[in-house]
């Protein structure tokens, strides 16, 4: 699948999702539909990791709905954490880290996923 959605471990403190070349924006819409209906099935705050690292190439519209992260987030949604930045995503660097009414939903760019923060 070009966009996946899975729980980091057993503990699901951490949705991973991970873009793979090819991917579209109804496979990304799918994906944020998953993140919801996971983040649901438990009681705290959320944060999920967007993995680019295997992806080189975004779909026209990208930049809208990656922006739309911030706009229409889970209550319990945590901070996204965004690692593996190529071209073409490196441009999109500033909206996807901007945008978040709640400072608690923020993006924040990582080298990997140990520097996510994982609630415990």
């Amino acid at each position: 699948m070009p966009v996946s959605a899975e729980w980091n471990d057993r503990s699901k403190s951490l949705i991973e999702s991970r873009f793979q070349d090819d991917w579209s924006l109804e496979e990304f819409i799918e994906a944020r539909k998953r993140w919801h209906r996971m983040i649901k099935s438990v009681d705290y705050r959320v944060p999920i990791l967007l993995d680019f690292s295997e992806s080189h190439e975004a779909p026209a519209g990208a930049l809208r709905y990656l922006c739309a992260i911030h706009r229409t987030p889970h209550p319990r949604q945590g901070h996204i954490y965004i690692t593996g930045l190529t071209p073409p995503y490196e441009k999109f660097a500033p909206f996807l880290l901007d945008g978040a009414a709640d400072p608690a939903k923020a993006a924040r760019l990582v080298d990997s996923i140990d520097e996510a923060v994982i609630p415990q």
